[in-house]
This record gives structure tokens, C-alpha cells and sequence, in this order.
């Protein structure tokens, strides 16, 4: 089990509408910056929003269930999977 540290002095503090309305950065903040943000209800503290850490040794697109399935050794095939598919379709680009 991994254990969390969590900085709750520098954390951002937000009403739970702001929260409501910027959630999507909230995370990408969380995710990215390992940033916390508090959110209040009523001005007083009702939940954490805090990063989870990263697990070791996971594909860095390989998520969820399918994560163990994940061949890294692939990765650079899959990326050109849609050029190929469209050349093999419609023929080289001119």
C-alpha cells in the first residue's frame, strides 16, 4: 500500500459551484502538479481533490483493466496504425 503526503496548507480552497465549473483543471492540476484543492461547502471544508500516485511498471496509455495486457514493445506500431490503414485504403498521399 502506498502512503499519500498531502501539503493541505498550499492546497487551493473553492466553493463547490467553482469547483463545479473548473473541474476539469482542478484534475488536470492534481494529475500534472500533484496540486490538492479543498472544496467547501457553506465555507467550511466537505471533500479533498488530492493526485493519486503513479503505478510502476504500467504502460503510460495502457489503463484500467486492459493495463495488463499492455505491450509496450507495440507502442510505436500502434502510432502509425491509422496512416497505414488510410495509405492501404485510398492509396499514397500525392
Amino acid at each position: 500500500m502506498t502512503t499519500l503526503t498531502i501539503d493541505l496548507e498550499g492546497a487551493a480552497r473553492m466553493g463547490i459551484a467553482e469547483a463545479k465549473a473548473h473541474l476539469s483543471s482542478i484534475v488536470e492540476r492534481a494529475e500534472k502538479n500533484g496540486e490538492a484543492a479543498i472544496l467547501e461547502r457553506y465555507g467550511r471544508p466537505a471533500a479533498l481533490v488530492v493526485p493519486l500516485p503513479r503505478a510502476e511498471g504500467v504502460g503510460r496509455r495502457a489503463r484500467g483493466l486492459l493495463a495488463e495486457y499492455a505491450d509496450e514493445g507495440l507502442i510505436g506500431f500502434e502510432e502509425g496504425a491509422f496512416a497505414r490503414a488510410m495509405e492501404a485504403k485510398y492509396g499514397s498521399p500525392a
